[in-house]
């Protein structure tokens, strides 16, 4: 139902008046029954000090004439001559001092010799005063004949223990009354276990009522119920024991929830005229401000559909209504700004001005729409995150400018995705030399303050709608595209079918790989390759090799998944499982009494690891050996690739004796002449020009110069791939030290290896 701005003005100033008044009655409400409480609150704290303070009092007065009873020369003489008149008539006297019933005399076996009480026999056991002996205390609070009785127990000394003097008080009605005119409280006396009313200054029936509460009353409780009205707190009074029963103070509530309805029925009083009074008040508001404000509202719906520029025909009388309409005037002016705003933010990057992710999946589903082919062109910014923690990030941002301004000037839809990866959409296919072209546009040095920044992009070329249709297949293609790029080397890559299950591939190889080396495993195996002393012709060296048997994906090449490994950060956990299994095989060969070395290679990213290798060293130390027990192979592109930190690394490890040889050398892009600089003492010659060394001359040609080079240089040099007797006698003659290869043996897991030592001619 409809209302008019007046009577919902009316209803929401009513709504409000009665909403405070309920609030300010509550609030006071609230506040006065706090008061109450917390007032009875403190008079039950502070006759829970008064009894505790009385019971103290009590007890310092018993043990102050205890001691004057036990050092009494009349009453140790009865005690010591068991004059049992004598000792009644004392126990009488001082009991009338105390003004207690409970005076007695027992034995060291607590049997009771004389009791002034009716509460004890002589000749009974007195369990109470065993109990005060058994737990070494003087005093406790004990349960006798459902009387509370406070036992105070006194060594009688003559002039050895002989007895002890045992002075009680029972919590009667007459000393619970006492209690009570000192505490201003009642008093109720219950059993700890079953709160059974032992004693108690209100009648038992209320008693028991105030303890099976578990409660505060209300005011409600007091004033509508009125059948329950005590507060009750359980005391906590000094006992070296523990208390057999539960003492509660109880107080009556109902004066001060009477006092307090008074003051409730005032406040209502009051606050009933004050809702009359403003309800007026708010009349005569409403009626004032409906006109102005539904003036207002027709200009604000004109602003609302989109007419900018509408005002007030006719100015509020009303200052704040007029504010109002001023206000409108400048928001219309500041929407369109903000709008405008908005949707650059909304569909451009910040930082380089170009459109963002939101803006091309937006723009290639409606060119998919409406069938119009494009090109997509991932471009990939290689080390950006270098550029970054090299340069700075000042100057990562103005490369990342730099590329945006140059790629403006070329037809399309430029869009950054983040970091350093951009969308290009052509929508006419560019050629192989058009995309060489955009490849030196974009790869021209960056100049950023007073630094010359180069840049190296990737490519992944992807033509719609034939290789994708939708956003979400476009951008996993994209991926998959310019993952095969990156990886690949080749800076322009196209999509092709097979590339996905290269892809899919080569997670699935992460996968598997990462599942592997985090759990106990027998996929992963060692084998070995010897190497034979061409010189003696006996075994000299091992080449350890890993190998994975997959059980999802078969046999995986080594050269397949080290490379994964190293692309995903995997290399240390594959290396330390190599490095483990190689030295504890070696340890093995070594307690067989085989003096051979094992070969073990390593990358770049190994070398550099300054962890790995100290764990190196710990491994060798734990199994007794020496670093001179392991030759360590780097392949020769990976030492060209930074040859000063190159030989940096290795000249460390080689003073802490560690050797080196270069693996695959021949196939990388230098000569032999930085082989100077270089602490390695081995080069092995990679197998493709070994294979066919028999019956090519142009093979023969380069291995006899590396082999004469070599000798130059005081290098030893390893053949690897020796495949038949020819080729091993011309490496023989040559003068090459060491050869390997399948004339030889093929690689061999340990218990194999063990064997062919034994058996093979080449072992012993």
């Amino acid at each position: 139902m409809q209302k008019t701005l007046s009577q919902s003005l009316f209803q929401t100033l009513l709504i409000g008046i009665l909403i405070a008044s309920l609030l300010i009655i509550g609030a006071v409400w609230k506040s006065a029954n706090k008061l109450v409480v917390e007032n009875i609150d403190q008079d039950i704290a502070l006759a829970e000090k008064v009894f505790d303070k009385v019971v103290d009092d009590r007890q310092e007065v018993i043990s102050s004439v205890s001691n004057v009873l036990s050092r009494s020369f009349d009453f140790r003489t009865a005690v010591g001559t068991q004059d049992l008149p004598s000792i009644e008539a004392a126990f009488t006297s001082y009991a009338s001092r105390l003004n207690t019933d409970i005076i007695a005399l027992v034995s060291l076996d607590h049997k009771v010799v004389v009791s002034n009480a009716p509460l004890f026999s002589v000749g009974d056991t007195l369990h109470s005063s065993l109990s005060l002996s058994a737990k070494g205390v003087n005093s406790g609070f004990f349960v006798v004949n459902d009387k509370l009785v406070q036992i105070n127990m006194y060594r009688v000394e003559i002039p050895t223990l002989r007895y002890y003097l045992i002075i009680g008080i029972e919590f009667d009605d007459g000393l619970l009354n006492e209690l009570k005119s000192l505490v201003d409280a009642d008093i109720i006396i219950s059993h700890a276990q079953n709160e059974t009313v032992l004693g108690s200054t209100l009648d038992e029936e209320t008693a028991a009522r105030v303890l099976t509460i578990r409660k505060d009353p209300s005011w409600f409780d007091v004033t509508f119920n009125n059948d329950y009205s005590y507060f009750a707190r359980k005391v906590n009074i000094t006992s070296e024991i523990a208390l057999p029963v539960t003492i509660t103070l109880a107080m009556d509530a109902s004066a001060s929830f009477n006092a307090f309805s008074n003051i409730q029925l005032t406040i209502l009083i009051f606050t009933v005229i004050a809702i009359f009074i403003a309800l007026a008040f708010s009349m005569l508001l409403s009626r004032n401000v409906s006109q102005s404000v539904s003036d207002l509202v027709k200009a604000v719906n004109k602003v609302a559909a989109g007419h900018y520029g509408a005002t007030l025909k006719k100015p509020s009388k009303l200052t704040e209504i007029t504010a109002l309409a001023n206000a409108v005037d400048s928001m219309q002016e500041s929407i369109q700004s903000r709008e405008k705003h908005i949707r650059y933010q909304a569909q451009h990057d910040v930082l380089t001005g170009m459109y963002n992710r939101n803006y091309v999946e937006d723009y290639f589903t409606s060119q998919m729409a409406e069938q119009h082919p494009l090109q997509v062109i991932a471009i990939t910014v290689l080390g950006f995150r270098t550029i970054n923690d090299l340069y700075g990030y000042s100057n990562g941002d103005n490369t990342i400018k730099t590329l945006a301004t140059r790629l403006h000037g070329w037809p399309g839809i430029a869009a950054r995705l983040a970091g350093g990866e951009i969308l290009y959409i052509s929508h006419k296919s560019m050629n192989d030399e058009q995309l060489t072209s955009l490849k030196r546009t974009l790869e021209r040095p960056v100049e950023s303050n007073l630094i010359s920044i180069p840049v190296k992009v990737a490519m992944a070329v992807i033509s719609c709608p034939e290789d994708a249709s939708n956003s979400e297949e476009l951008f996993r293609k994209m991926n998959i595209v310019t993952d095969e790029a990156i990886h690949s080397g080749h800076w322009c890559v196209r999509y092709r079918t097979e590339l996905e299950d290269k892809y899919t591939r080569r997670l699935s190889i992460t996968t598997e790989l990462k599942r592997i080396l985090a759990s106990q495993q027998d996929e992963l195996s060692m084998v070995y390759q010897p190497k034979i002393d061409l010189a003696t012709m006996k075994v000299c060296s091992m080449e350890a090799l890993i190998r994975w048997n997959n059980s999802q994906l078969g046999f995986v090449p080594p050269d397949e998944f080290i490379t994964i490994a190293e692309q995903a950060g995997l290399i240390e956990q594959v290396t330390t499982w190599v490095m483990q299994q190689t030295i504890t095989d070696l340890a093995y060969f070594r307690s067989k009494g085989y003096t051979f070395t094992v070969a073990m290679n390593l990358s770049t990213q190994d070398i550099q690891n300054k962890v790995l290798l100290n764990n190196l060293v710990a491994t060798l130390n734990k199994q007794g050996l020496s670093p001179e027990a392991l030759e360590l192979e780097i392949t020769e592109s990976d030492l060209v690739a930074d040859a000063a930190l190159a030989i940096e690394n290795l000249t460390e490890l080689t003073a802490r004796g560690f050797h080196f040889a270069i693996d695959d050398f021949g196939t990388g892009y230098s000569s032999l002449a930085y082989l100077k600089n270089l602490p390695v003492k081995t080069i092995k010659i990679d197998k493709s020009f070994i294979l066919d060394l028999a019956t090519d001359d142009n093979d023969q040609q380069i291995v006899h110069t590396v082999l004469r080079l070599a000798n130059a240089f005081d290098l030893k040099v390893v053949a690897e791939g020796v495949e038949d007797s020819a080729s091993l006698d011309i490496l023989k003659e040559w003068g090459c030290d060491i050869a390997q290869g399948y004339y030889i043996s093929r690689p061999l897991k340990k218990a194999d290896l063990e064997n062919w030592l034994q058996n093979a001619s080449f072992g012993g």
